[in-house]
Parts: structure tokens; sequence; C-alpha cells
């Protein structure tokens, strides 16, 4: 059994150039000539490291045509400056669009200085890229004084539009750290715009999502001011899966089939190292520890991939549903995990690993309790962490039992503002603060929740705040005294030109357990 995710890597990479070889077309065209701008989809930089990043483009002349490129590799040129006007060339290079990845292109670049500002484009052919904006993290344990991050999640394109991502841009972060469902796999209630498929299955379909969405100049420009870190959740494949088996009935073999097609389209349009492809069985290695210098330690945890299937079916209905877990038992089975054995155990090792000020664990749901009843029943939504306690308490003993200061934990998925003390015991108002927890609301996926959820709070003392009627994101700004979150909100999505506004501030001081208002 591999035991580090260095290895992990290690052998999807070898998995992955034997694969490109495997698939190398016998034709390359050098030098292309474009009649539209094949830069249509934008520039992207993400996973950042100490010494580099990678940087994302893909080739698509006509996003909505499969044919608008012919079926071999075509030769893409890239350069990294020390200037936005890229007069100061550190690195340049050339990597092949293959057809076989819908022209898309992974340059992992390595090098360069720590804590740093860079510029990047590409260009093949007659056409060049827009410039992009990257930055380089400080090296793991040196000293970091600062850091600011947004955190978004939940971006239903047909629900409204991305402008939260003008008011981040605006913001100025070193970073942005999607948290999933960046795209939805169905067509929603009520459409603001459209997409052009109503529920995908298939390469293609996934592949057209994703174009359409990188269409959004709000989205487009986000990208190309700052590195991003990102992981998925479910509608990224379907609603509420879990392993090999989607919300609705169907064949778990068909399944995973549909699951690596939309694996591979995540590939084809993020900036991600080879690493998160699907090898061959299917899997994608997506989890991480990133570290910003001595300041903040970030675990990035894969949430829907491994995960046991939910709890107390129907049969109709393989999605999550709240259940009382007086009557549910299997709910409360010790042995359900969510991480699976292989990432549970990475991350035991990984998370408590030279910790820093501040120790994230970033992953797509709430992590606090949330108790949705008021009968004096206990009432989890089995798609959530409620809906797996076991895991759940693996994850606040290890924060306990070895004393890791500081720990914040970042969510989204529940399209609401959450702000949560994680106790030890949270039917105990006396027991230790654990984590203190942020979770996003979304940009711009409906809820109508508030009423349902107000009424839950009496009995959820440990959540301290709750909004869910805006749409938004996060803006933690992060400093070795504090970490504040700002709850930055949109007025109106349905409109291209909302307005933007703090709903709330919070902070976590180094050292104090629990959020106060800021």
């Amino acid at each position: 059994m591999i035991g580090s995710r260095r290895q992990f890597l290690q052998n999807a990479a070898l998995w992955a150039a034997g694969a490109v070889a495997a698939l190398a077309p016998c034709r390359v065209i050098a030098a292309p000539t474009f009649l539209n701008d094949p830069f249509q989809l934008g520039v992207a930089c993400g996973d950042p490291t100490s010494d580099g990043f990678v940087l994302w483009t893909r080739l698509a002349p006509d996003p909505f045509d499969p044919m608008a490129l012919p079926p071999e590799a075509i030769a893409v040129n890239w350069e990294i400056a020390t200037d936005r006007a890229m007069k100061k060339i550190v690195l340049r290079g050339q990597t092949l669009a293959h057809p076989e990845f819908a022209h898309s292109v992974h340059v992992d670049v390595n090098g360069l200085a720590p804590g740093r500002e860079y510029f990047y484009r590409f260009h093949t052919g007659n056409a060049v890229s827009r410039i992009g904006r990257a930055l380089t993290w400080p090296t793991p344990r040196a000293p970091a004084d600062q850091v600011r991050l947004a955190v978004a999640s939940c971006q239903a394109y047909d629900e409204g539009y991305f402008s939260a991502y003008r008011d981040m841009v605006a913001q100025d972060p070193a970073f942005i750290l999607h948290l999933g469902d960046y795209v939805y796999e169905t067509t929603r209630a009520v459409p603001v715009r459209r997409t052009p498929v109503a529920d995908a299955y298939t390469l293609e379909e996934y592949r057209l999502l994703h174009a359409v969405y990188k269409t959004d100049p709000d989205l487009q420009a986000a990208h190309a001011h700052c590195p991003w870190v990102y992981m998925w959740d479910d509608h990224e494949v379907a609603n509420d899966y879990a392993k090999d088996q989607a919300e609705k009935t169907q064949d778990p073999a068909t399944f995973v089939k549909r699951r690596i097609a939309a694996y591979q389209a995540v590939y084809e349009h993020m900036p991600l190292r080879i690493s998160a492809r699907a090898d061959a069985n299917g899997r994608a290695y997506m989890f991480q520890r990133m570290d910003y210098g001595d300041l903040a330690a970030l675990t990035l945890l894969d949430l829907r991939q491994f995960r046991d299937r939910i709890a107390c079916q129907t049969e109709i209905n393989h999605g999550g549903r709240v259940v009382d877990t007086t009557k549910c038992t299997e709910v409360t089975d010790a042995k359900r995990t969510v991480l699976g054995d292989t990432q549970e155990r990475w991350f035991n090792t990984n998370f408590i690993k030279n910790p820093a000020a501040w120790n994230v664990i970033a992953q797509t749901l709430m992590l606090s309790e949330f108790d949705q009843t008021t009968d004096g029943g206990y009432g989890v939504f089995t798609d959530s962490w409620g809906g797996y306690p076991a895991a759940r308490r693996k994850i606040l003993n290890l924060v306990r039992d070895k004393k890791v200061a500081n720990t914040i934990s970042l969510g989204g998925d529940i399209h609401s503002f959450f702000v949560s003390n994680i106790r030890d015991n949270d039917k105990d108002e006396r027991s230790n603060i654990l984590i203190s927890e942020f979770v996003g609301t979304s940009i711009t996926s409906e809820s109508t929740n508030f009423d349902l959820y107000s009424g839950f709070l009496p009995n959820n003392p440990q959540i301290k705040f709750f909004d869910d009627r805006k749409r938004g994101y996060m803006l933690c700004d992060v400093t070795r005294a504090v970490w504040k979150t700002t709850l930055r909100t949109v007025d109106d999505v349905r409109v291209r030109d909302g307005r933007f506004a703090t709903l709330k501030t919070f902070a976590v001081e180094n050292g104090k357990s629990g959020v106060q208002a800021g």
C-alpha cells in the first residue's frame, strides 16, 4: 500500500507519462494559423509552491465545436517575466496541446524565487494570450507575516453572473481557494443564462459545461489575477455522489465511467498537476498539504472520491436527506469513512507535521455538527459530515490528542454562511473548542433555507452565525496574531453589475479558542 503523497504523485506521473506516450499523435502542428482567438477560455495559474506553479490554458477557437481544431497536437510557447509588460523574461519553453485532452496545456513550472510576483502568457502561431499574474509562496517553515486569501464555492452558471469574482480581484488576494461545485452537471431551475447541456454524462458534455463557465469574464479575470488552489465537490460529477454511486439509481460500473469522464474534464480546464489526472483505475489524487511559510499550513481534503456510500438510502434515491440518527443506525457505524483508508492515513501524518501558526483544514462540507430537528430527536443530513459521525470524530480526536493549536476549518457546499466553534463535545458548552470554522455561501447557487435553518439554531449553540440570503464569498486576512474572515456579498447575482458589501467580520486570536465578532 502506498504510504505518502510523494509516492502517489510519482506513481501518477509515471502512469500519465506512459499514457501520453501511448496517445501521442503522429503529427505536430508547429505554427498554426487561427481565424478566431484560440485563447477564448483564458489563462490560469494554480497549485503554487515556493519555487513555481502550474500554468494552464486551452486552445479553443470555437469552444462549443469539438471539431474546431484538427486531431493533431499543437505546439504552444509559454514565457514568464518579472514585469507586467513581459520585458524581463526569466523562463520560457514550449509544450504540446494534445487533442486527447481537448488541446489543454499544463506547464509545471519550478526553479523560480520564493515569495514573489511573476507574469506569464502563451503564444502559438499567430495568436497571443492575455497576460496572467502568478505568485510563488514563501518557502515552507520560512518566516511569513501575513497573507490574504479568498474562499469560493458553488457557482451554478445558469443561476446568475459570477460578479463576486470582480470584487474578489479588487480585494487583491494572494490566492483563491475554491472548495468545489465549480460547474453543475445539471441545468438549474429558472435559469438566468443557459448552458448547452441539460444533464452531463459524457466527456464531450462535461467539456461543453466547463467551456461555457470559462467564458464568464469575471471568472476569467479571477483566474488571471492570482493562483488558485482547488478541490472538487459533488456537482463536478453528479449531485451527492459517493465513491461509485450517484444520487439516482445507476449501475456502479456505468457511474464510474461517468466519473472518469467528469474528472478528465476537470483536469482539462483547471491549473492542476498531472497527478490530478485520473489513472488507469479511474483514481485522481487531489488531496495535498501546502505550506505558506510558517504562517499557514493548508491541508486540502477530497471528500467525494473515497467515501463510503450515503447511509439509509431509499429505493429510488441514493442522495442525501435528513434522518433521525435514532432511527438510522447505519449513520453511527464506526467503520464508515469519508476520507477512505489511504487518505485518512495520509492526513493523520501530514496534518500534524510541522505545525504552523495556523493549521487549516480546507474541505468542501461543513465540519460543525448541525442538528436539523426541533422535536427532541437528532437529525443529520446524510450527505454531510453529520452522516459520518465516526469519521468526523477521528478528525476532532487528532486535533485534541496532538494538541494542534489554532486549527481553522474552511468549508462550502451548503450555499450559506456558517460560523461555528467546534467543541470536543458540541453538546457541552464547557467543552474545549478544538476548531474554529468558517463556511462560505455560494457564488451564485440559490438557497431558500433561511427560515428552516434559523429554526434549528436554538439546538445548535456551537453555530455563532448563519445567513443564506446573500450570495458571495469569504475574504481571509491572516497574520501571526489573528485570523480575520470577512463575509462579502453581492446584492443580486441575476444582474451582471451587482453591488458588493460586507455582511459580517469574525476573528480568531492566536492562542485563544473560538471565533469573535470582528
